[in-house]
């Protein structure tokens, strides 16, 4: 018997020895994570700007998502989602979270536009995944954008094969940014500078010719579905010395003279002779080179000069080259003076006039701007034309601006700001609203002067409420929202009450006094007792 009880604790000690092994496997392996040194920090997201966003039709923005939060080591290498789908104008770079969007001409039907944007980081086990994710609700307001561009006229410039050349081509209207391009150019000459719309090289060997070239502009600052790009036609010329007889050629010497305008009133040009440096001329200046032997010479002077101010620089009128000869030996150049005219508004942000861009001094400037811009209009605030501001200080009532440019500068579109003001009541039901300027002062006056109380007994009474504050003012800072409040008048009530006892105290007395005029009964006398007849025989 106690070998057997003996085999049957020796079974039980195993048993136990087995399971206090698991636990501590167990427990070894849930420690090596749960003593990971390494922090396990949610990951986050932020966002610049903010949500909710306010944007126009055919006006680019972008929304740049990072993020946030060290998730363990090494650092998250995050990336962007989207959920539900995203608006057709809208993209989302899932490595970097920067959302740009351009949204098409009538989206704003379909505004507010939501959805999510999360971020979302696969570690090392221990680490992750961690995920995040941030409400995004853009408003997109009507705008219809000012697709008016015009390039402007090329004067045919001419470039000779083997030379230096550059010419700048340049756009009246749109909003801008600008972007060029040009097809048909000759080898060796292209568009440079496709913002300012520069096209410059030197015409490789055997490109001398006519050239039909298609100059196009794209308006990069309105989305590509709105505004589409504009196209010119203009003629490039290539000369060459082969397009001149041998005769024109004299062994002999002779002059030319180069001469600059009066119009350069600032800045100096450089005077570059068959594509060399020769003098560097200011306006009213003049010098005389002669040639041995006597032949033609391209000259050719800088397209545009800046000015001291950043706002004013001075153009070549007509072309920047010309070939000198025996017989043509002067070359004149002259420059008009053209101001940087850029449009704001006032608050600034709330509209973009166009027609921004350098214009020739006494040139006509013009542009125009939304008479209501109702882009927070959901907030309780819209923005109603004032007028222009001009750079010399005047001002101009209508939305449609025109005027002679005489001075560099902005020109301002001045709005007045206008809030929602708002009188509520839930009984009497009063939900009015009006638009008032900020700054003033709003006053309401209800023609609303007593209501019947609310059902039930003291609505049967006639009681009745007066507003409290039937009229007032108030300093408009902002959207705000005036309670009318309402005080009850029980005086009909209580004296219908006192009528009423009145008479119930009336009817007692009349009762009481009735009852008191009503005759009592006659009383009933007794008969008197009959006498007896009979006698006492004893008599």
């Amino acid at each position: 018997m106690r070998t057997s009880i003996f085999g049957k604790y020796r079974r039980a000690a195993g048993f136990f020895r087995l399971f206090l092994g698991v636990i501590v496997a167990l427990t070894l392996a849930l420690g090596g994570i749960a003593l990971n040194p390494q922090p396990a920090q949610a990951i986050g997201i932020t966002a610049d700007p903010v949500p909710p966003i306010n944007v126009l039709e055919c006006q680019p923005f972008t929304i740049q998502f990072t993020a946030n939060g060290t998730v363990c080591v090494p650092p998250p290498d995050p990336f962007f989602w989207f959920w539900p789908a995203l608006p057709a104008w809208v993209t989302l770079d899932a490595n970097t979270g920067l959302l740009t969007g351009c949204p098409d001409p009538g989206s704003a039907a379909g505004s507010p536009y939501g959805f999510f944007i999360g971020v979302s980081e696969f570690s090392p086990p221990a680490c992750g995944p961690f995920t995040n994710a941030m409400l995004v609700i853009i408003n997109v307001a009507p705008n219809v954008p000012a697709c008016d561009m015009v390039i402007d006229p090329v004067f045919y410039p001419v470039s000779w094969e083997g030379q230096p050349f550059t010419m700048t081509m340049t756009v009246t209207g749109g909003v801008g940014p600008f972007e060029w391009s040009a097809a048909g150019l000759p080898a060796g000459v292209s568009v440079t500078d496709p913002v300012n719309g520069i096209i410059s090289g030197t015409p490789g060997a055997g490109t001398c010719g006519t050239y039909n070239v298609t100059a196009t502009v794209t308006d990069t600052g309105v989305c590509a579905s709105c505004c589409p790009s504009v196209n010119r036609d203009f003629v490039f010329i290539v000369d060459c010395w082969a397009n001149y007889p041998v005769i024109i050629y004299y062994t002999t010497a002779c002059d030319f003279t180069v001469e600059i305008g009066s119009g350069l009133t600032q800045g100096y040009t450089d005077v570059l002779v068959d594509g060399t440096h020769e003098a560097t001329l200011g306006g009213g200046q003049s010098e005389s080179f002669t040639s041995v032997p006597c032949q033609s010479h391209l000259v050719m002077v800088d397209q545009t000069i800046q000015g001291a101010d950043p706002k004013t620089r001075f153009a070549i009128i007509g072309s920047n080259t010309k070939t000198v000869t025996d017989t043509d030996n002067y070359a004149y150049f002259d420059y008009a003076q053209e101001m940087y005219i850029q449009t704001s508004s006032e608050p600034s942000g709330i509209a973009q006039p166009p027609g921004t861009g350098f214009y020739a001094l006494g040139n006509n400037f013009s542009s125009t701007t939304p008479g209501t811009v109702e882009t927070n209009i959901q907030q309780g605030t819209k923005y109603v034309f004032r007028e222009w501001k001009l750079p010399d200080g005047s001002t101009r009532p209508t939305r449609d601006l025109f005027f002679a440019v005489n001075q560099g500068g902005t020109v301002t579109a001045a709005y007045d700001t206008f809030c929602l003001l708002t009188l509520k009541s839930e009984y009497p039901p009063i939900n009015e609203s009006s638009w008032e300027r900020q700054g003033s002062t709003a006053t309401w006056n209800l023609s609303l002067h007593a209501v019947p109380v609310e059902g039930g007994f003291w609505r049967f009474l006639g009681v009745t409420q007066t507003p409290v504050n039937a009229s007032g003012s108030q300093l408009i800072t902002g959207p705000a929202t005036v309670e009318i409040m309402w005080r009850p008048n029980y005086l009909p009530a209580i004296i219908a009450i006192l009528i009423v006892l009145l008479v119930i105290a009336g009817l007692v007395v009349l009762v009481f006094r009735l009852r008191a005029k009503v005759p009592a009964p006659p009383e009933t006398k007794p008969k008197p007792k009959a006498k007896s007849k009979t006698r006492s025989k004893a008599k």
